[in-house]
């Protein structure tokens, strides 16, 4: 576990080092220097800093490699479920449409 003290309140406070190796890996930017930690007391953001942490992260890869891969996967299902959604919903109203169009139609020719 990664101690740390709250700059605001003075509280200390533990880090999970496996939660904190797979938050940084989601930031987009590639080498962070800093890890913003929310204090659990004040709620008041704390930046810590990469390199002191970088034995604690190191020790617990396995796992952060782990939560990337399982995160991955769900965000890859995710994305499918999403997709199948948007092409049943698109040609669910492809059909509404071509009844709409049958129908209108055969009004018009009752009409004349």
């Amino acid at each position: 576990m990664i101690h740390h003290t709250c700059f605001k309140c003075k509280r200390r406070f533990e880090l999970d080092p496996a939660f904190v190796g797979f938050e940084l890996n989601k930031l987009k930017k590639k080498n962070p220097h800093h890890y913003q930690a929310i204090c659990p007391a004040c709620r008041a953001v704390n930046k810590v800093s990469v390199k002191e942490m970088q034995a604690e992260l190191d020790d617990a890869a396995e796992e952060i490699q782990k939560m990337i891969a399982d995160y991955e996967e769900k965000k890859a299902k995710a994305k499918a479920e999403k997709q199948a959604k948007a092409r049943a919903k698109a040609s669910s109203n492809a059909k509404k449409g071509q009844k709409k169009g049958n129908t209108k139609s055969s009004a018009k020719t009752v009409k004349s």
